[in-house]
């Protein structure tokens, strides 16, 4: 193809529909991002799933009725959704003015932000301080930060243990981190069942640990007053953790290398609840 054909090409080329294309397809991000938030996105997803189901069933199968209802049923399925999802919507929004983009965008915690964590819980244990602090991941807690005490404040070590602190304010509950930022203090968790295997034997603390974790992608690690001991829960399973070096570098396996929850038993692991 020489010169004069790529020219012709490009002015045949629609740009009016790619730029259609392109805005529809960042309003669908921006609409998933602003409910990653909330775990209503959890069930987003499962109705766009099975929507994408039903439609390829539609077309290689031709069922007529299926068909019908996917091509005159769309307007009422978004109509719906906005009603549906009004809360979460409006906290996304809302979340978006208060943060801007980037922050929106960013899940993950950084390496200094673990290492900030893992060295807080250590030194809490040592104290004898209890602590509870859950990181969000990618299903959002924006229902459980709305019902704790707003901070909003980058995280340190001092920070957190200031939080935790016999007796303040904002001692009791947990704190969520959401990517390089404690978001709120204080905030109510689920709690788990007592009959599950292991936990009965624990407080509410570790309760609330684990129940968060079986509700939501969550990470929670939660440091006991009474024996100073340090357990990560991720999938509604409570590993207790070695202080110090070990519990920063299991961190940063589930964290930033997204390791499995706990399986393989690495060295300093020792699983207290099961399935």
């Amino acid at each position: 193809m020489d010169f004069q054909q790529a020219l012709e090409v490009l002015n045949q080329f629609d740009w009016s529909a790619a730029i259609d294309v392109l805005l529809i397809a960042v309003a669908i991000f921006a609409a998933f991002r602003l409910l990653s938030r909330t775990r209503a996105i959890t069930l987003l997803r499962g109705a766009v799933a099975l929507i994408l189901v039903l439609v390829i069933l539609g077309l290689a199968f031709d069922l007529t009725a299926v068909n019908w209802i996917l091509e005159n049923g769309l307007v009422a399925l978004i109509v719906g959704a906005a009603v549906i999802f009004q809360p979460e919507i409006r906290r996304g929004l809302d979340l978006l003015g208060r943060t801007g983009i980037q922050d929106l965008l960013a899940h993950d915690p950084t390496e200094d932000t673990i290492d900030a964590v893992a060295e807080a819980a250590t030194r809490m244990a040592l104290k004898g301080h209890g602590a509870l602090i859950v990181f969000e991941r990618e299903t959002g807690l924006q229902d459980v930060v709305e019902m704790g005490v707003s901070v909003d404040a980058r995280v340190s070590t001092e920070l957190i243990e200031g939080i935790f602190f016999p007796n303040s304010p904002l001692h009791d509950m947990a704190t969520v981190v959401r990517g390089a930022r404690v978001v709120a203090a204080s905030c109510e968790l689920p709690l788990a069942d007592e009959v599950r295997g292991g936990v009965r034997r624990f407080g509410t603390r570790h309760r609330a640990a684990v129940g968060i974790t079986e509700q939501t992608d969550a990470l929670s690690v939660v440091v006991s007053e009474e024996t100073g001991e340090i357990s990560v829960c991720q999938g509604g399973l409570l590993d207790q953790v070695e202080r110090g070096t070990v519990l920063a570098q299991e961190l940063h396996r589930r964290l930033v290398r997204h390791g499995e929850d706990g399986s393989g038993s690495p060295a300093g692991l020792e699983r207290v609840t099961n399935e």
